[in-house]
């Protein structure tokens, strides 16, 4: 089916091209980087830099450091107030109050009201004199109308009752009338603001003197620099090119004395796709016996010791929300899978893989499922193809069989779960099931925390019964920064947060 292409921040994937800045130039490396200065070596380059436009993972977990929205999050996993101070929900989940700051200022020495916070959401659901049709689907349909009763208030009056709202304001608020050049100069109210970007290298902010936050950020400049290939990464970092880096853990593993190594989970799922519109992943019966000949133990001790094994589309870093009871639901069992194979007639399965070259935990990932599945009979190719090529036939238009990737985790559990709703634009595994559907409808109804968690478990539970596809682990991730660097947090989403980074 057809998905209009959008963003809510915080989930994963969609390819707008951004254009090379003239200002500039990130492509010759420093010998040694200055004392009020850090760079950070990141996998990809940025699908957009148009915080609106722009839904890759490894985009927002950068571009936070320019922009933000009414809410944030703690390392914790709270939601809390960033350009409000106060938000009130009503009791029937429909209307949504905030109070803004009064002291923030745009990079472009705006100041920032209630119009700013309208156009934002209006240009996000096409109702703005520059942006006509939506760039987010679901707020579009979830947002009746955005009304500004004086430059410090809000009020947001929704369509239905949605008590994950909240969780979706953290889009990026930006000046009045500035979406048009977004892409090539971004302008937003956060700690850094832009300096330059050079496509295929990377992107140079500066710091905010106007920044709300008192003290804060601690840096005159960052850096993040594009490192494909983690083995260039170490190296660029020994060689003091670099202050911070997300590895593998063998190259973090394999560093000097000179860094120190945080292990995190990352609140994502690492899963194999199954595209239910390529004809043999139809069949529930398929589907399970590929969960049942996957060994995820052997994956994980191969790729990424000590990540969590997953059963369900949700991270036990979810306690609360997470379903504990479906721990281990398909054991390995080569048998099993050979039996369900034959009682659908796919003895013969042969598909194809495709995975982003860019992510070698899931390339490599995908080279061990194709050896597990092989015992099974079933014959796997491997297609690797670049990053924005997989946006756009995969994730846009679903053109694939099955792909490994991540799904970012979120703040609020809806939007992890309901990315498989029938008629969720992003649904590009293409699953259809009603009683899936009325689960998500009726969390959105439900204030009560309990009641709404116990939804969710039960949604888990019909998405992994129906093997919708292979949940594989939480990748721990493995930061590895320069020991003389302080004040480096994780969060439960992407995000390389800066503002509170400085040198010892």
């Amino acid at each position: 089916m057809k998905k209009l292409l959008l963003i809510v921040a915080c989930f994963l994937l969609v390819a707008c091209s951004a254009q090379p800045s003239t200002s500039g130039n990130t492509s010759t490396p420093e010998a040694q980087t200055p004392s009020n200065k850090v760079v950070v070596g990141i996998s990809q380059d940025f699908d957009s830099l148009d915080p609106h436009k722009a839904s890759a993972t490894g985009t927002q977990e950068v571009m936070f450091n320019i922009f933000t929205g009414l809410v944030n999050t703690l390392p914790s996993g709270e939601i809390v107030p960033e350009l409000c101070t106060e938000y009130i929900v009503s009791d029937d989940l429909k209307t949504y109050t905030f109070t803004l700051r009064d002291d923030v200022i745009f990079h472009d020495g705006s100041k920032m009201t209630s119009k700013d916070v309208k156009y934002s959401y209006d240009r996000l659901i096409g109702k703005t004199d520059d942006q006509t049709e939506p760039l987010s689907a679901d707020l579009s349909a979830l947002i009746a109308s955005v009304e500004t009763p004086d430059d410090t208030t809000v009020v947001f009056n929704l369509n239905s009752e949605d008590a994950s709202f909240l969780s979706k304001c953290l889009n990026a608020i930006i000046p009045v009338n500035s979406g048009a050049t977004q892409a090539t100069n971004p302008v937003g109210a956060g700690p850094y603001k832009f300096d330059s970007y050079t496509a295929g290298i990377g992107i140079k902010m500066m710091k905010n003197e106007n920044f709300y936050q008192e003290g804060l950020p601690k840096l005159e400049e960052v850096e993040f620099k594009i490192f494909a290939d983690a083995n260039a990464g170490q190296l660029a970092m020994e060689n003091g090119e670099i202050q911070i880096m997300s590895m593998p853990i063998a190259n973090a593993n394999a560093m000097s004395s000179n860094f120190n190594v945080i292990n995190a989970p990352q609140n994502m799922v690492q899963l194999m796709a199954l595209n239910h519109e390529f004809e043999p992943f139809s069949k529930v019966e398929v589907r399970q016996a590929i969960n049942y000949a996957i060994n995820k133990e052997e994956i994980i001790s191969a790729l990424s010791p000590g990540s969590q094994q997953l059963d369900t589309n949700f991270s036990p870093v979810m306690e609360f929300y997470y379903n504990d009871q479906l721990k281990n639901y398909y054991p390995h069992d080569v048998e099993k899978a050979k039996e369900l194979l034959k009682s659908v007639g796919e003895e013969n399965l042969t598909f194809t893989i495709t995975v982003p070259s860019e992510y070698t935990l899931h390339v490599d990932t995908a080279t061990i499922i194709q050896q597990q599945l092989a015992q099974a009979g079933i014959t796997v190719n491997i297609e690797t193809i670049e990053w924005n090529s997989w946006l756009e036939d995969i994730y846009k238009n679903e053109k694939y069989e099955s792909t490994v990737i991540g799904f970012t985790g979120k703040i609020d559990p809806h939007p992890i779960i309901a990315r498989y709703r029938t008629d969720y634009n992003r649904n590009f595994v293409n699953y259809s099931d009603k009683d899936f559907d009325a689960l998500m409808v009726k969390a959105t109804q439900t204030k009560d925390v309990n009641d709404r968690a116990d939804l969710y478990k039960q949604a888990q539970e019909n998405l992994t019964k129906n093997a919708v596809s292979v949940f594989i682990m939480d990748p721990s991730i493995n930061v590895v920064i320069d020991k003389n660097i302080t004040g480096y947090q994780t969060y439960p989403i992407g995000y390389i947060d800066l503002k509170n980074v400085s040198y010892q």
